[in-house]
Formats: C-alpha cells, structure tokens, sequence
C-alpha cells in the first residue's frame, strides 16, 4: 500500500517529535539489492532526527553506503541472521551503538516462535534464545523484534513475546507490530520492560500523531523522552 513520499513523512515525523525514524526497504534481501540510498540523503537534509536504514546490507562496504548518505544507524535483518561473522565486522567497523539487529518472528503451532528471514518467507531453524543471544554477543547495540503475525493488524504488540525474550537481550529492545491504539502502547510499557515501539500503520491510516501519542503515554506514566 502506497501512503505516501517517506521524505515528507519524514519531515512530518520529524516535526511532530518523533525519536527517531527508520527506513527498511524489507523486499531489498529478497531482490538482492541494496536500499535506495539517495532515499537516506534526502531524508537527512530535510530532517533533524536520528534515521536508521536498512535493507540489503550484506557487507561492511553496503554499510558504509547508508552512512556515507547521512544515516545514524543501519538496520540488518537476514544477511546479518544468516552471516554468523556480519554482526562482529560491522560492529568492529562502525561500534556497537551503530548496529541494530532486526529479527523476524512468527507464532509455531506449538506455541514457541519461530525466526524467518527474507521478509518472512524463508524459516531459520536456530531457535529464538539461541539466536537473540547470539545477536547481542556478537555486537549488536539494539534488536528490534518483529512480530510477523501482528504486523500490519493494529491489534496490538505480543506482549507475551516481548516479556518471554526481555531478559535474553541486554542491549534496548524495541518491539515492532500490532501498534493500533494508544493504550497497545501502554499495555507494552508497563508489562514487559521494552525500552521502545516502532508506530507505523497507526499513523498511516488513523487519525493519531506523535505530539498525542507521547502526551498519552506520559498521562499513563510511561517514561518519554521529549522532542
């Protein structure tokens, strides 16, 4: 679905407060191409705002493209899952706090979850624990964790997700699908400790913004951190 040019949703996050913005072309690894990168030096002159990239990255020199163009942080998801070594160079290359790991899960018939790669199409069969803490051993600075089953529904975070992996990851977890309503937020602050949501959707096709969201959270008494 098309909701629009990023480097003016960008500009309007930017305005309102967001804390930070991240670009991922997720079909890049699937095409075997890196992200758009000019997207990221558009987006850098027009925006204050830190913006992690990501998409494709396979190698310290991809990496050194998103930087290059003006990002803060890069984004890697199934080179980074697949690469055993990829996390450590980029890491060496660029430091910890400029990595950020994402990894994609979905719900198995048996309760536990399962990690995908390559936009969810292809299963990885190193379990979740394993692989979280393979992920941060190896020099991961955040990890983001997307939950394939509620991505896109704005039914809410898997709380018991992210309450399940919390103690597995030292590094900030930042939980990403399901963000619908306010109170989705709330309930994902206050019952599992992650230390930030990815908004998406949310903002695309409902009536919300940054400026209220954070205003609501903060009634609530979840710690925001200010524009």
């Amino acid at each position: 679905m098309d909701v629009g040019d990023p480097v003016s949703q960008g500009m309007i996050y930017d305005a309102q407060g967001a804390d930070e913005i991240i670009v991922v072309d997720i079909e890049a690894s699937r095409d075997q191409r890196l992200v758009d990168t000019r997207i990221i030096n558009k987006m850098i002159t027009k925006c204050r705002l830190p913006i992690a990239a990501g998409g494709g990255i396979r190698n310290v020199e991809d990496a050194c493209r998103c930087f290059s163009e003006g990002a803060d942080k890069i984004v890697v998801n199934t080179h980074a899952i697949l690469n055993q070594k990829l996390i450590g160079s980029l890491a060496k290359e660029f430091g910890n706090q400029s990595v950020v790991v994402s990894v994609d899960v979905k719900k198995k018939p048996d309760g536990t979850y399962g990690v995908y790669v390559f936009s969810g199409m292809q299963y990885v069969e190193e379990d979740l624990t394993t692989l979280l803490r393979r992920v941060v051993d190896s020099g991961a600075g955040e990890v983001v964790v997307t939950c394939i089953d509620r991505e896109g529904t704005l039914q809410g975070f898997d709380v018991d997700l992210y309450r399940t992996i919390r103690n597995l990851v030292s590094v900030p977890l930042i939980a990403s699908g399901g963000a619908g309503c306010y109170d989705h937020m709330v309930d994902l602050f206050r019952e599992t400790d992650c230390d930030a949501c990815t908004v998406g959707k949310m903002l695309f096709l409902r009536d919300y913004d940054i400026v209220r969201i954070k205003a609501y959270l903060k009634g609530e008494h979840v710690i925001v951190r200010d524009a």
